[in-house]
Parts: structure tokens; sequence; C-alpha cells
């Protein structure tokens, strides 16, 4: 199994826990630009050479990528990625979230709803010719239906050139009978994505809301024996900067 991490503040003290890393792995860096991004990159080649650095695009206004973010900003990233072609391919994490923690965007932009999909769609299009691997962070849906609410609202897409990261945060799981449906999803989707579904699990440090409950010990080896045994190649972390000795124990038993 591959266990690779995502950092939304990518300060020094949390660059640092890639020290712990003793294995290949993949850090998707959020950052507001791919000038910052790329200073990130060669810091973090400097803490630990195994480690791939992926970009993670944060909007300055809208934060998260949706149709309801800012258009200029979706227009923008687009035109950096165009402008900033890669050598090597380059793996861009699209965070699909509603933005819940700006309401206000649900309202200023509903008039650019249907653009801004389709400008979304457009990275998935044009990835190939930018040599851009894209994979997009996306809720769980716990059945058919919701499913196409997600598609339909443009916070998930059926794969095109990209992977799935489904995100299996127990610790943000308020009810059990959730966290077995959302199970019950991914045991599914795992069959029919194979290698382009990667499950995210968290939380063990807080994000951008502040309060995430942090994940337990117990059930982190919980959620990893779940995706070993349904055959998930890949897991992302969220996040690196809670990475302790104590995870990486368990870490260990799985790579």
């Amino acid at each position: 199994m591959n266990i690779h991490f995502f950092e939304e503040y990518p300060n020094q003290t949390n660059l640092n826990k890639l020290k712990l890393v003793k294995f290949k792995s993949v850090v998707y860096v959020a950052t507001k630009s791919f000038k910052q991004f790329d200073n990130l990159r060669k810091k973090i080649s400097k803490i630990n050479p195994k480690i791939e650095c992926a970009y993670w695009p944060l909007l300055k206004k809208s934060y998260w990528v949706s149709p309801f973010a800012y258009t200029e900003e979706i227009k923008a990233l687009y035109n950096e990625l165009l402008s900033n072609k890669q050598k090597k391919s380059l793996k861009v994490l699209l965070d699909l979230e509603l933005p819940f923690i700006r309401k206000k965007l649900f309202l200023i932009n509903l008039l650019s709803f249907f653009k801004n999909k389709k400008l979304i769609r457009k990275f998935f299009t044009d990835a190939k010719k930018l040599n851009i691997d894209i994979l997009t962070a996306e809720c769980a849906s716990t059945s058919h239906f919701v499913q196409k609410k997600l598609e339909f609202f443009g916070i998930s897409y059926p794969v095109r050139n990209h992977k799935k990261i489904v995100m299996l945060y127990s610790s943000m799981i308020p009810v059990k009978s959730i966290e077995f449906k959302i199970k019950d999803y991914i045991k599914l989707r795992s069959k029919q994505l194979k290698d382009n579904l990667q499950i995210a699990l968290g939380t063990i440090a807080t994000g951008v809301w502040g309060n995430e409950p942090i994940l337990s010990l117990e059930q982190f080896e919980t959620d990893l024996k779940f995706c070993k045994d349904n055959k998930i190649d890949t897991v992302v972390i969220f996040r690196l900067g809670g990475l302790n000795e104590d995870y990486v124990k368990i870490i260990k038993r799985f790579i």
C-alpha cells in the first residue's frame, strides 16, 4: 500500500514531519500560487529527497474549487498551469468542495454556476497536454441519488483521465450507520474504479475549520486495514502536520 499525505499549512514545522517518512511518498502541498508551490517543492527536496510534491491549489477568495468559486480564479488557475507546463508529469489536486466556509459565494456566483462547471471540466480534458495528472478530493456518496447530486453540483465528476480521492474521515463522521454506508460505497467503487480510486483518511490534525476531531490510533489502524482488505492501492492522510511516531508505527505495518 502507498501512503501519501495532504498538507494544508506547509510551514517549516509541518514540513519537518517529512523526516519521519522513511518510504517513498507524495505530499499534496496547499498553496495559493504555483510560484509558491515551486519554492516549497525545492525546500521539501532538501528535507526528504524521497518525497514527490503535488500541487494543491487553494483559491485566494474562493478557497475550494467548485462551480460557486469566482470565475476569474478558475480561469487564472487554468492559465497558470498552462503557462507552467511541466517537463515531468505533475500531480495536481482539485479539492472539490462546496463553499460552506464562505457561504456568500452560493449567492454571489450562482449565475456563473454552469459556466464555472464547464471551466472545471476543462482541467480533465486538457490535463494530458499540460503534462498533468489530475486528482480530485471528493466526498463519498452513500447512494446513486446522492452521487448524481454531487455531480450536478460539480463536486464530483465521472473518471476522465483523473483519479478520485474519496474522503473517509472517520473522526468526522458522527453516525456509525453513515460510516458503514460510505464504506459500502468504497467497496463497490474499488471494484469499478480499481487504480483510479484512492482513499483519504483522517483527520490527524485540524484543517481550515479548526475544530476537526483527531483520529484515534485504533481507528486509524482499523481504517488502514479496511483499505487493505478492499485492495485500495493508495491512501492519503490528512494531514502531514499531525504525523508522529505512533502513527508511523502503524503505517509501517501496511506499506
